[in-house]
């Protein structure tokens, strides 16, 4: 088979390890998982790699260099920032984004997204690094784009017309799409699934939260084309909404 090399490069929690595992399989490319790719000491020739990294210099000329193909992957921020919140309570090497350049504090993990500690983080610094790293992929006229809200509303058809790009005559051989499905990924250790389901941020942010993290993050939210539209939701019952998805 000839040499095939993909990098999946997004923010966290937009489905890159859904769209690496059924990519791979559909594809039959060996799977990596890193957070820095300078960890990447040989890669073989059929390869998907999957990382949450900068824009930068060093890493284009090393895809470059190795000829990697790219997709990146967007997601509405807000939903990116609860998805988080929820993982970070699951996964200690969340500590290890962008090599600790996401800045997650220890005390945000069990908080819920009604709190002023969920609301600093997502107007942080720390919170800009995570969220841009998706922004800045998005500028690369090379890349492959994806929507995560497209995958869940079309996965088979997505995913596959994504496999395709690589290699026209890909087929599901090996039924990827319906093995990898959400509840794969809940029962994962980590609880790497969670609700698959896009707009949740509506249940569990208020409205005058939303529009502060929005204003924070602006540029960022125009130009990946997500909006916050005027909603109702009381604190109580976003607290409350959150109380009832996060039980174990």
């Amino acid at each position: 088979m000839k040499r095939l090399r993909v990098a999946v490069i997004s923010t966290p929690r937009c489905g890159n390890t859904w769209v690496r595992s059924v990519l791979g399989d559909i594809l039959k490319l060996q799977q990596f998982a890193v957070h820095d790719y300078r960890e990447l000491q040989s890669v073989p020739d059929r390869a998907i790699v999957q990382l949450h990294w900068y824009r930068e210099p060093g890493f284009q000329r090393f895809l470059r260099d190795h000829g990697f193909r790219t997709i990146v992957l967007a997601r509405h921020p807000l939903d990116v920032l609860v998805s988080i919140l929820n993982f970070i309570r699951f996964e200690p090497l969340t500590a290890r984004w962008l090599e600790g350049n996401a800045e997650i504090p220890p005390n945000l993990a069990g908080q819920p997204p009604t709190s002023e500690a969920f609301l600093q983080y997502a107007m942080s610094w720390g919170a800009e690094n995570v969220l841009s790293i998706s922004y800045q992929w998005w500028h690369d006229p090379g890349a492959l784009k994806l929507r995560y809200e497209q995958l869940v509303e079309r996965p088979r058809e997505t995913l596959l017309n994504v496999a395709r790009q690589f290699d026209p005559a890909a087929e599901d051989e090996n039924g990827a799409v319906d093995r990898f499905n959400l509840a794969f990924f809940q029962n994962l250790p980590n609880k790497h699934g969670w609700q698959g389901r896009p707009g949740l941020w509506r249940e569990l942010i208020v409205y005058t939260d939303a529009r502060k993290i929005y204003r924070r993050h602006r540029r960022l939210f125009d130009v990946m084309h997500y909006s916050v539209p005027p909603y109702w939701l009381t604190r109580a019952r976003a607290l409350r909404r959150w109380q009832e998805l996060s039980d174990p």
